[in-house]
């Protein structure tokens, strides 16, 4: 499975990078956000190169204010991407977090602190309700 490691990045920029790769993937695969990484959700039969992974993220930083400062490696299936300032971000990541009994759905912004309304709401953007 195809990963990008987005560790140093803020939310924003990691859903900012997930729109980006599902966008320039034209509906063959779904980036989607899974803690500190993005993960595709191929939605074909046809393979997904890495090489192509790798030229979305690397045009997706070259556009960001200070782009030159971040860098991006290949380990193994995994592109990860180090911020122009990871200190930053990590403060930025703690800013956004919610308090540990309210989770929010990945899909939207709606959030609960009921877990019984969370696998409800969640399953239904699976199942497109």
């Amino acid at each position: 499975m195809l990963r990008v490691d987005c560790t140093e990045l803020s939310s924003d920029e990691k859903l900012a990078l997930a729109s980006e790769i599902s966008d320039s993937l034209e509906g063959k695969a779904l980036a989607l956000v899974n803690m500190d990484s993005i993960v595709l959700d191929e939605l074909t039969d046809e393979h997904i190169p890495l090489e192509r992974l790798e030229s979305i993220v690397k045009g997706f930083v070259s556009r960001r204010k200070d782009g030159e400062h971040y860098s991006i490696e290949l380990d193994g299936d995994a592109i990860v991407v180090h911020s122009a300032d990871p200190v930053a971000a990590s403060h930025r990541k703690r800013e956004n977090t919610l308090p540990p009994n309210i989770m929010q759905c990945p899909y939207c912004s709606y959030v609960t602190q009921y877990r019984e309304e969370y696998t409800v709401h969640t399953r239904a953007h699976l199942f497109g309700v």
